[in-house]
């Protein structure tokens, strides 16, 4: 079995129904970074997921651990970049997710019967489980930058 990662229109799918409720603040143009960090030891699945969703909101993502990699407690899995109202107002959504796909990654969840992207993550399992109640993640937020503002 191929441990291809969804294509793009199944992930948007998947996501939709929740990407279409997301709330952003539209008059906050602040531009920013932010990782996405993983609180307990984690199999990182759903990376693909989470830069759909991102890039949904004009967020830009780059992988820092592999897909299917190990991430100790404390260790950033993906950088952010873009309007920090979007990666505020994405990141809940985002954080489920990964979450979810690692779960079903690490076998601390049973796959969902016939979803394309548990069923993904399930073949990224041969890491046996990081704990029984699966990853956790969190959202850190770089302060904004001050140069280039004039006073």
């Amino acid at each position: 079995m191929s441990a291809a990662p969804p294509d793009r229109g199944t992930i948007a799918a998947a996501v939709m129904g929740d990407l279409v409720t997301l709330e952003v603040d539209t008059d906050d143009e602040t531009v920013g970074a932010a990782r996405i960090v993983a609180t307990t030891d984690a199999l990182v699945a759903g990376t693909t997921v989470v830069r759909e969703i991102m890039a949904r909101v004009g967020v830009r993502t780059r992988s820092l651990v592999a897909e299917g990699g190990i991430a100790a407690a404390g260790t950033a899995v993906l950088e952010l970049g873009g309007p920090l109202a979007a990666i505020r107002g994405a990141a809940p959504l985002a954080l489920t997710w990964l979450t979810r796909c690692g779960a079903v990654a690490s076998g601390a969840t049973p796959p969902e019967p016939g979803n394309p992207i548990d069923a993904y993550a399930a073949r990224l399992s041969g890491h046996g489980a990081v704990g029984h109640d699966g990853p956790s993640f969190r959202l850190d937020i770089d302060p904004p930058s001050e140069e280039g503002i004039e006073g």
